[in-house]
């Protein structure tokens, strides 16, 4: 058997993948020895690994996740990321909690007290804030771009600056024309530097022109439960591309 494994913030996605691909999966590990596994941001041990391969290794998940180690190994490969920050020194900062879901756990801090108040909701790290011209998401698999969005502000949008979906911006994929070329290199490079199979970067490009990785989701949000009935999904428009890609890798059994 093959399987998928995914943890609870993202097990929607996971279980629709789940049944699109037909095979095992759930929020607990294998019951027995797959055939293959797919780490579907799910970084805890499994009692049995797969007797063939492993999309996202248990390791690059945690390098991915750990900012710090995740920063290391992005300026090893000199591919650039906001300037990290332990105190705020007069410039607008960032904070961010260590896990977020659905572009949750962002905070602008203008102040020292801003500074404080995000420590006390959760935030673990700060970085500096980068003035924004462009924000892009570029999904990455073995090396090759499956998709690519830019975020776009809505018609509800309530901000400027922190740009998730509870403040009325969202990923757009319709005019892929529009990602430059250079930011899927740098997508690529990311993924491959953290050591991990696929991923979706989240790339700025500040008004200078200069390009930033944000982060790399390892269980992007996929689907949605489909307005009036939980049991049914609304695929977005990467999820068939990411059951293409991971059925061409089952069949092949690398």
């Amino acid at each position: 058997m093959d399987y998928i494994f995914y943890h609870d913030n993202s097990s929607v996605t996971g279980r629709e993948l789940k049944r699109q691909l037909n095979i095992e999966g759930g929020t607990n590990g294998p019951q027995q020895r797959p055939r293959n596994l797919i780490r579907w941001g799910n970084r805890a041990d499994v009692r049995f690994n797969a007797q063939g391969a492993c999309l996202n290794r248990k390791s690059a998940l945690n390098d991915a996740s750990n900012k710090g180690r995740c920063l290391e190994l992005l300026t090893a490969a000199h591919i650039s990321t906001p300037p990290a920050a332990t105190q705020f020194a007069g410039e607008l900062l960032v904070g961010r909690t260590e896990t977020h879901v659905g572009g949750s756990g962002f905070y602008l801090v203008t102040s020292q007290r801003d500074f404080q108040l995000a420590q006390r909701l959760g935030c673990t790290h700060f970085m500096s804030y980068i003035p924004t011209d462009r924000e892009y998401r570029i999904h990455v698999f073995k090396g090759q771009v499956l998709g690519a969005g830019e975020k776009l502000m809505g018609d509800t949008a309530t901000s400027l600056h922190i740009r998730n979906v509870s403040t009325g911006w969202s990923f757009r994929y319709n005019n892929i024309d529009r990602i430059p070329q250079n930011a899927e290199r740098v997508a690529i490079d990311a993924v491959g530097a953290t050591g991990l199979d696929f991923g979706a970067v989240d790339i700025i490009k500040s008004v200078g022109g200069n390009l930033y990785v944000l982060e790399i989701n390892t269980a992007p949000s996929l689907v949605k439960p489909a307005e009036g009935n939980q049991r049914d999904a609304e695929h977005g428009p990467m999820f068939q591309a990411y059951v293409d890609a991971f059925s061409r890798w089952i069949r092949a059994g690398v």
